[in-house]
């Protein structure tokens, strides 16, 4: 987490830099504000569609610093993230990552087939599996790009079997309700939890639409930090601590994620993903089976879903409800956290969908309808399951979209459907919230006692100054934003040691020394 003296005077100066010159950006004529974009107008002119280009995923953030170009720079993460993957994926693993470069601006989120799901997975699909990467006695994962094998005893259902390979995954255990003792959870009154649950939120349990059904979490790593853990075989509690300790002498950072770097001009060509920095993204579906009507509205999947509490193992058609994207960059040394959610949520100002809400009923009566309501409560001894699963949530959001946010996601959405002729589900996905650093000044200190969180590195700002949650991650503690939580993160184990914002270290076991964890009560 910490950095060398010369190391972090060198971003305080960059930073410096930045935050100086972005005084003079609201007086630029417009030729010159139009590549810092401020309007939904100018983002929009800003937005890059295609691929071969080196500003369509940037190592850093392109832009000058101020929330309007932090706005437009989270749509376009999203842009290239959701762009289809090559279509050389998952057959040749090495292809895990890349966007597929010949298709057109023109297919961007269209479905292959009406009334079927997609048929190409998007990029960050093919990221590597956070479950895949923390497994049971600290094994050394798959290569990147390698996909996990279906669930044991699961079967596909031959409505589904012929459907490209490309577009599956698997949801059996990707929560950060993992082995940690601060996300201890039940999947019943009498069972704890002793292994990720992948339809737990990272508080209050988990969440269920209102045609009853659970909603499925999955995170994914990029190839810069997927590779960082593998060459520090940080996927084993005792390397975590030699790292985030600094123990042999070379990790004088302690452990500290991999940074995109700055570029003073955007590259011409397209950036090695080894060089984008670290990449962490969380995604919530919602089942969409037998509702091929909605296809054409959401970015769509098939996948093996396993729940936790009965084991029951089958195939469904998913939909994307919920997507985090956070980076790290060199001048966001500790991430921007963006966050994007589909239109038919919750209300949100807007017309109701004629399919209704999918975590909202508005004409829901009775005590069940209070909103945003725990399915979990804890104490110190035991957790309490307080609804059945089957039992909708009704959600709102607590902390309703700028003006400012609204109108560029309207600008946003209409650029996609024009491009698309109104055929692409990314038309009805919108942008939350972005939280970043306007201040980021790292601390200075060698790993140890020191380098124990909280971790403060400036002043974190949000659209319209608001907490950042999103209403299918964050259902239960939207009064928090990211970095209330994430700032505390540690390593596997006693020790208490920062793990560079990220939750996922904590869910390593080891084989080095399997003492550093102990067992849950």
């Amino acid at each position: 987490m910490s950095t060398s003296t010369s190391s972090a005077q060198g971003r305080s100066s960059l930073c410096a830099i930045i935050l100086t010159a972005l005084a003079g950006v609201l007086s630029m004529p417009d030729s010159q504000a139009a590549a810092n974009p401020q309007t939904p107008a100018q983002c929009v002119q800003q937005l890059v569609f295609d691929p071969t280009s080196g500003s369509f995923l940037t190592s850093d953030n392109p832009f000058l610093l101020s929330q309007n170009t932090l706005n437009c720079y989270a749509w376009q993460m999203f842009i290239a993230m959701n762009w289809p993957v090559n279509p050389g994926w998952p057959a040749n693993p090495s292809l895990a990552g890349e966007p597929d470069r010949h298709s057109p601006a023109a297919r961007f989120g269209v479905p292959g087939t009406a009334g079927q799901p997609m048929s190409i997975a998007p990029l960050w699909a093919s990221y590597k599996d956070a479950n895949d990467i923390f497994l049971p006695g600290a094994a050394t994962p798959s290569g990147w790009g390698v996909q996990a094998p279906a669930p044991v005893g699961c079967q596909p259902k031959s409505a589904l079997r012929n459907l490209r390979s490309g577009a599956r995954k698997f949801l059996t255990a990707t929560s950060e309700s993992a082995v940690s003792a601060r996300h201890r959870f039940h999947v019943s009154s009498s069972t704890p939890v002793t292994t990720p649950d992948s339809t737990l939120e990272a508080t209050g349990g988990w969440l269920t639409d209102q045609a009853g059904n659970l909603i499925y979490f999955e995170r994914k790593v990029g190839k810069a930090e997927f590779d960082y853990i593998v060459a520090n075989s940080l996927y084993d509690a005792a390397d975590q601590l030699r790292v985030a300790s600094n123990q042999d002498g070379q990790s004088p950072q302690g452990l500290s994620l991999p940074a995109g770097a700055h570029f003073r001009n955007p590259p011409a060509t397209p950036v090695a993903q080894e060089q984008l920095g670290a990449f962490e993204l969380k995604a919530a579906w919602r089942i969409l089976t037998g509702k091929p009507q909605l296809y054409s509205r959401y970015l769509t999947s098939v996948t093996w879903l396993q729940r936790p509490d009965t084991g029951e193992c089958s195939q469904e058609v998913v939909g994307l409800v919920g997507l985090h994207i956070i980076h790290k960059t060199e001048s966001l040394p500790d991430f921007v956290w963006t966050t994007f959610e589909h239109v038919d949520n919750v209300p949100d100002g807007g017309p109701n969908p004629a399919a209704g809400y999918t975590f909202n009923n508005p004409n829901c009566t009775g005590n069940d309808c209070t909103p945003n309501q725990e399915r979990i409560t804890c104490d110190a001894s035991e957790c309490k399951d307080n609804y059945p699963r089957s039992e909708p949530v009704q959600v709102t959001r607590e902390y309703p979209l700028s003006s400012n946010m609204n109108a560029l996601n309207s600008a946003v959405q209409q650029a996609i459907a024009q491009q698309t002729s109104g055929q692409s589900v990314f038309q009805y996905y919108k942008l939350i919230n972005v939280l970043w650093d306007g201040s980021p000044n790292p601390p200075v200190h060698e790993p140890g006692a020191n380098a124990k969180p909280p971790l403060v590195y400036g002043t974190f700002n949000s659209d319209a100054s608001v907490p950042v949650a999103n209403t299918t991650l964050e259902t239960y503690i939207q009064n928090k934003s990211c970095d209330a939580c994430h700032k505390g993160a540690t390593i596997a184990g006693p020790s208490g040691l920062a793990s560079d914002f990220s939750f996922l270290f904590e869910n390593a076991a080891s084989a080095k020394n399997p003492a550093l964890i102990k067992a849950l009560p």
